[in-house]
């Protein structure tokens, strides 16, 4: 008993903490927009507090409403899966805050893939932290690479290769040149979306033992080595194949 009264007066304190910092940060917003604007404080913080609330309950909206069309069309009957709060405390609080309809999409269909009793994928609280740190531009780079994927490994279904290390996403390089072209964007924007990508551990650089011809005394002979593509080959790791099979529309 004592050890939960002390975890729940913990949880109070952070509460409390985290409630103080929002109104603290609203304050020096609200005395900023006053003194830029000439508008009396009071007048500010009401605009402000209001504004925020809508905003956040219109975002709540379409989660709700995202999230009952893709449990239809998913076809989903009985009762939903059961999820801890660690995972849906997080993710609702997240899509509400996220003003973007393509990234807030991310958060309901995860939700969607948790509560999904025919779901068989991974659902990992890691993917919170990864749909916080993407940009839309590398949510459209990430499906190409899943897409190509997808039919790279339908293709080595069709020709009956049983060994498994054939299938590994990391054995299937996408080109810049192909998300580039397919996309429409520049090499900059594409390789900046590539190291975010590689930072939360989505995508990886293809690396590949290749034969060279090289000389040695002379001599020319052929001489095998590793290179890596960084950003000229990508692939999707394992990782990244579980999180859009959660958190995003089928690329397939």
């Amino acid at each position: 008993m004592p050890d939960e009264i002390t975890v729940s007066a913990k949880a109070v304190q952070e509460t409390v903490k985290t409630v103080r910092t929002g109104i603290e940060a609203t304050q020096q917003l609200g005395r900023f927009v006053s003194r830029i604007t000439t508008e009396p404080l009071e007048t500010v913080m009401g605009i402000l507090n209001d504004k925020l609330q809508f905003m956040r309950w219109e975002r709540k909206l379409r989660l709700a409403q995202r999230g009952r069309e893709i449990i239809d069309k998913r076809g989903i009957e009985g009762p939903l899966r059961p999820i801890p709060y660690k995972l849906a405390l997080p993710i609702i609080e997240n899509a509400s805050l996220e003003d973007n309809d393509e990234l807030q999409d991310l958060w309901a269909n995860l939700l969607a893939s948790a509560v999904d009793p025919n779901f068989d994928g991974v659902i990992r609280t890691a993917y919170i932290d990864i749909i916080r740190q993407l940009e839309v531009i590398d949510v459209h780079v990430l499906n190409v690479v899943h897409k190509a994927y997808g039919k790279w490994l339908d293709e080595r279904k069709r020709e009956q290769i049983i060994d498994g290390y054939y299938f590994s996403p990391i054995r299937n390089p996408v080109s810049k040149v192909d998300i580039t072209e397919q996309l429409g964007i520049t090499f900059a924007v594409y390789e900046n979306a590539v190291d975010n990508l590689m930072r939360v551990r989505c995508l990886a650089s293809y690396v590949a033992d290749e034969t060279i011809q090289t000389e040695f005394f002379d001599m020319p002979r052929e001489e095998a080595v590793t290179i890596d593509h960084r950003y000229e080959f990508v692939c999707i790791t394992s990782l990244g194949v579980s999180f859009v099979e959660a958190c995003a529309a089928s690329s397939r």
